[in-house]
């Protein structure tokens, strides 16, 4: 559910003499650090504040930590052994993830349902938790839908939930990595760097400019391919997360259909509509993650009339063959000056 991010160079400043015999001191450069996280590729890109090996160690130390809370796949991790927890008593949970979960209700309420992540039991009635998906049968599909659903699930105060069906399980993926995202931004801000563009699988947050004084430009993919996307700059003054989710990647072909990842709860199939791709710009990367997510569930119609109730600043790519660029209201008033050619329309 990712947008590409191309990798960045780093840039030297030239040495420029200040008298005949001296120079002044190198003007700083960007530092760089990548690695692998989360089955996908992760970046950050920094001047100023702490040395490659620093971050690159806080930046794991961060990783490990958030892949021991939100994993799916590793039976230890605390949002699987909740999942395991087959009670309807009061759990207790960190408040960083009870304070998410709060996130996912406030989405799942204004898409009419349509965010919910509950639906790990639709994911693995699909396949699409592992390498052979496939259509599953009738039975299957209802079977997985009487554990689905965030109504299902009580927030009780800061640190304690309730399952209102033991069997519930929640799959923090379209989150998760927009909010690793942010996440690595706050390790490079603790270290003491005020420009920096944080990108995991795709997920970017940046914060002010580059040495030169130019913007970190975050490319919008087009799905369809024919066309590059455009691109967007990155205003200098606020931390700014881009986060794109999209369907067209992620599929399986059967009786000469293509269903793709995404599965709207409410049906428990995939969505087969015209809209391939969405990308929401905000100051909250995991907020931004879950109205990306939860407007390519809601189609073309449907998450255009909600970006403008929700004032969500959102791309929506539609059509097959060579899609439409489309912009929310909130985009085109604040964010289209910022968008180079090609332009949405």
């Amino acid at each position: 559910m990712t947008a590409r991010l191309e990798r960045m160079r780093s840039w030297t400043a030239a040495c420029a003499c200040a008298v005949a015999a001296a120079c002044t001191s190198p003007a700083p450069s960007v530092r760089t650090v990548s690695g692998i996280a989360q089955g996908t590729t992760y970046s950050l890109q920094w001047t100023a504040g702490a040395t490659e090996p620093e971050i690159a160690l806080a930046a794991e130390q961060e990783l490990a930590r958030i892949d021991a809370l939100l994993s799916n796949y590793r039976p230890d991790s605390t949002l699987e052994r909740f999942n395991a927890a087959d009670s309807t008593e009061p759990l207790e949970l960190p408040s960083e993830l009870v304070t998410l979960l709060g996130l996912a209700q406030r989405v799942h309420e204004g898409s009419d349902g349509c965010f919910d992540p509950t639906v790990r039991p639709l994911v693995r009635a699909w396949g699409f938790d592992g390498d052979a998906p496939a259509v599953p049968t009738p039975a299957a599909i209802d079977a997985a839908r009487a554990s689905v659903g965030l109504d299902k699930l009580v927030l009780l105060d800061a640190t304690h939930v309730r399952k209102a069906v033991a069997t519930l399980e929640v799959d923090m993926a379209s989150i998760g990595q927009g909010y690793t995202a942010g996440r690595l931004a706050d390790v490079l801000e603790e270290h003491g760097s005020a420009a920096y563009l944080a990108e995991i699988g795709g997920e970017v947050v940046a914060r002010g400019v580059k040495p030169d004084g130019s913007a970190w430009r975050i490319g919008i993919e087009n799905p369809g391919g024919a066309q590059a996307g455009p691109a967007l700059r990155m205003p200098p003054g606020t931390r700014t997360a881009v986060i794109t989710s999209g369907s067209y990647r992620q599929y399986f072909e059967a009786d000469g259909r293509r269903f793709g990842h995404i599965i709207d709860p409410r049906s428990g199939w995939p969505v087969e509509h015209a809209l391939l791709s969405v990308t929401v710009v905000g100051p909250d990367a995991a907020t931004a993650a879950a109205w990306g997510t939860a407007l390519l569930c809601l189609g073309p119609q449907a998450a255009a009339l909600t970006a403008d109730r929700e004032n969500l600043a959102a791309l929506l790519w539609v059509g097959e063959g060579e899609p439409v660029l489309k912009a929310s209201p909130a985009f085109s008033s604040d964010w289209q000056e910022l968008l180079d050619e090609p332009r949405a329309r």
